[in-house]
Parts: structure tokens; sequence; C-alpha cells
């Protein structure tokens, strides 16, 4: 994997479009999604036009760069994708790289007020650090990824770090002692202001649409950084705004329940510090799965996640595979690993022929692209 920045400072200094328009940035390792459609909604709701570009997608990759919380038809994403091409030519763009470069142009041409941006990975390499946001925003900081981005919160944290800017201003959630240090020191070095989101007074009220007590916590974070930004921009702060764009903010896939022929409790969990806060979750609504569905990506550590599914549920946990998806986990394998109460199926349909009448309540979870998979099967669920 080539991690430099080349191609896309090449693409930015082509395309001409930096500073059209101002960015928050939201970097971390969980709870980008949510903070990002918080924020995104409160400027929608205090009248702005609003891009947005998140990652991963569901069904179509046209759900990661959104005008107002609406999807580009599929003409104007081709247009989008021809005017990246047009712009640097042969450029052996990533995948990932592509999709920003045409959220850039797309929220160009659509003549944004703001851009909200969530990174992919990490923060030193991370295709969205190119463009110099307005504001940068640090959602809890955790172990994933290991592999690419290293094998400790310190090391994971040096490289989201990276996301600041010299002499900028970034907002960060409550971080384990270990990352706060990290982008303490990093702040300091780039003689960026770093806000911590305790010493902020926030905004009394806020009933986030996502359930969890995380959610409350990443609704806090986004509202602060609004404030932020508003005294920043000089735009007018309206509490209003906020209480009503963070009711109205959604985003699949995060504890998200739905009827169909049964309950099933939809969660994009896939990591021990999310698990941790779906099983506080579904303790603290006394919800205990009747059975749960699970994959995750090979490069996972999981033994402390199995040790929480095994809490979660008394019943059969069926481990599911992901077909086409060459980083996830191979299903019997997973199977193996998860123990005696574990069944395997080589994909969401097969596990989902495998519940029992009995089977009320189904927690899916491990990962976003088994999420994909249900929702695909099941589309009308991806919208609130």
């Amino acid at each position: 994997m080539d991690l430099s920045l080349g191609r896309m400072e090449e693409f930015v200094g082509k395309w001409g479009g930096k500073g059209s328009f101002p960015v928050i940035h939201v970097v971390g390792t969980n709870g980008k999604g949510s903070t990002s459609s918080y924020l995104a909604s409160i400027a929608q709701e205090s009248g702005l036009n609003v891009g947005m570009f998140t990652s991963p997608h569901f069904i179509t990759p046209r759900e990661r760069i959104t005008i107002n919380s609406s999807m580009l038809s599929e003409q104007e994403w081709c247009k989008l994708a021809n005017q990246v091409m047009e712009i640097l030519p042969d450029s052996g763009l990533t995948y990932f790289e592509l999709l920003t470069c045409m959220a850039l142009v797309a929220f160009k041409n659509n003549g944004v007020d703001l851009a909200v941006m969530e990174a992919g990975l990490g923060g030193r390499f991370d295709a969205t650090t190119t463009i110099d946001p307005d504001l940068t925003v640090f959602t809890p900081i955790g172990l994933d990824h290991e592999k690419v981005l290293g094998s400790t919160i310190d090391l994971i944290a040096a490289d989201k770090a990276d996301a600041m800017q010299q002499n900028g201003i970034a907002i960060t959630a409550v971080q384990e002692v270990e990352a706060m240090n990290v982008l303490l020191k990093r702040a300091q070095e780039l003689d960026c202001e770093l806000l911590q989101v305790e010493n902020i007074i926030g905004i009394a009220g806020l009933a986030p649409s996502l359930a969890g007590e995380h959610q409350k916590q990443n609704a806090h974070l986004a509202a602060c950084a609004w404030k932020i930004f508003c005294e920043k921009s000089k735009l007018k702060l309206e509490n209003d705004a906020i209480l009503t764009g963070v009711s109205k903010a959604f985003i699949a896939g995060r504890l998200q329940v739905v009827q169909s022929d049964r309950t099933y409790i939809l969660d994009g969990a896939h990591n021990t510090h999310a698990f941790v806060a779906l099983e506080s979750e579904l303790q603290r609504t006394a919800i205990r799965p009747d059975v749960i569905i699970f994959s995750c990506m090979k490069d996972k550590d999981l033994a402390p996640v199995k040790e929480i599914l095994l809490r979660l549920t008394d019943g059969v946990i069926i481990a599911c595979g992901i077909p086409d998806n060459e980083r996830a986990y191979p299903y019997s394998e997973l199977s193996d690993v998860l123990g005696v109460r574990s069944k395997a199926a080589s994909n969401i349909n097969e596990a989902l022929s495998l519940l029992s009448s009995g089977d009320k309540t189904v927690l899916i979870c491990g990962s976003l692209y088994l999420l994909a998979a249900f929702y695909t099967r099941y589309p009308e669920f991806l919208r609130s």
C-alpha cells in the first residue's frame, strides 16, 4: 500500500479549488461517521448548503458524497469521475483518493458553504488531509488497523495527530491518557490550538436521534465543534439549530433497531472499544439477543471481542462469511475460533436461514461489510 500524499497533492494543486469552501475534518477511531452526521445536520439546520464525505458505503459508493443529505445522481457521479480524470489523467489514484477527489469537485460544483470530511484511515497519509481544514475534530482514538497505523494507542494517535495543521485549531473528544499526551505534544509542535471537549460548555437538552450513551458524547463533541467553527467563521450560533440538527441526524448501522420478520439490531462495532460501547448499551437497555450474526476482518484481535460476544447472548453465534471480500475472516475458521456455541454460514442469506422461529431478537455486528450484505437484502432500512 502506497501511503504517500503525492497524488492527492498534485490533484489539489491542479484542481485549483482549495479554499473555495470551509472544511471541518473529522479524524479518529470510533464515532467519526456519527459525529460527521451530527455536524452536517447542524449546519443544514443553520441554513448552510452542506457537503459531506464519509466512508465506507453499504450498497453504492454514491452514499459517500452527499449534498444536504442527498446522494448525487448516477449521471452526476459519472460526470465527477470524468472531471477528476481530466484534471489528473493517468495519475494512478487509489480508490479512496479518487472518491476524495470526486467529493472535492462535487462540493465546488454545488457551491457548498461547508464540507464535513471524514478521514478514511489515520491522518498522516489520509487523502482528506491534503485540504487545509478550518477545524480538525478528533473522535475517540483506540486500537484499530494496527498493521497499518501501529500496534499501540500512542502510535495510532501519532498518525492521527498529523491531521492537525500548522497554526490551526482542533478539538478532541475525551481520550485515553496515551492518546491525549500524543495529541497535546503534536499540537504544541505545530502551534495548533487544541481544545478539549470536557473544558467546553455544551448545549443543554441534546437529544440524539442515534441510540446509545456514546452517541450523546458524539453529539456533544459535534455541538462543541460547531460552536468553535461559528466563532472562527463569524457565524451566528443558534442553539435551536444545534438541538434540531442533533435530533434529525441519521446514519445507518449504529445501534439501529429495525423490525422485519423479527427484531434486528444492526451495529457496526468492529473493534474492542466499539464492542465495549455496544455491550454497555445493551446492558443499559436490558436487551439480550437470542442470536448473534458476526463477522470481522482477519486482521482483528478476536480474543477480547469473543469474550464480549459470549457475554451478550446465551444463544448461537453465527460466524458469517462475506463473499468477495479478501480481507474478511474465513467463516469456517471464525466459527472454530468462536467455539462450541458457533455455527458457520457462508453468507448473510445462509445465516438468516439458520434462525429459528424462537429467535425474536438478532444482533448483527462486527463489520460494516456484513451490515452492507444485510442492507442489500433489506435496502428499506438504509434510510431513516
